[in-house]
């Protein structure tokens, strides 16, 4: 029920002083996208990809003239390379993210970290739904201001209370 409070009041606070930024959840909606990435999985991925590539280099060694080979072997290094290296500076972002936020990246799994941010994105889209169909020209014309917003997330929360 705290929560609930919490976000409507963020939610209607954000929809009336800062509107320019209540679209942050389409924008950071990459987050849902981060929650399926699973390290070890990708990392190994990555590993059996670049021994894959070793493979065709030492047949590639073997057979000098063999432009088909040639070709395909240095047009793959080079993705096989830059995936490596996008690995790598995903898992320093990842990093650095979890201790922005205090948390140790060795001991967490990013479905677990942006469990959270997807979760308030999804009651932060909800809830704003929900302002912006009590503030609709049908119920209360006008300008969203401090008052309405205060009144809306009152009948939010009571609204909230008696579903419980």
């Amino acid at each position: 029920k705290q929560w609930y409070q919490r976000r409507v009041a963020i939610t209607a606070g954000i929809h009336t002083s800062i509107p320019e930024i209540k679209n942050f959840t389409t924008e950071l909606g990459v987050v849902a996208d981060a929650r399926k990435v699973a390290f070890k999985d990708l990392i190994e991925e990555v590993q059996e990809l670049k021994k894959g590539i070793d493979v065709v280099q030492d047949e590639r060694d073997r057979q000098p003239d063999n432009f088909v080979l040639f070709s395909f072997y240095n047009r793959t290094n080079r993705k096989i390379r830059r995936l490596g290296e996008q690995t790598r500076g995903m898992l320093t972002a990842f990093e650095a993210v979890c201790k922005a936020f205090g948390e140790n990246p060795k001991r967490v799994e990013p479905n677990d970290f942006f469990k959270h941010f997807s979760d308030f994105f999804h009651q932060f889209e909800k809830v704003e739904k929900e302002i912006v169909e009590a503030n609709s020209p049908k119920r209360k014309p006008g300008k969203l201001n401090r008052e309405t917003s205060r009144n809306l997330i009152n009948e939010a929360m009571v609204k909230h209370a008696t579903m419980f």
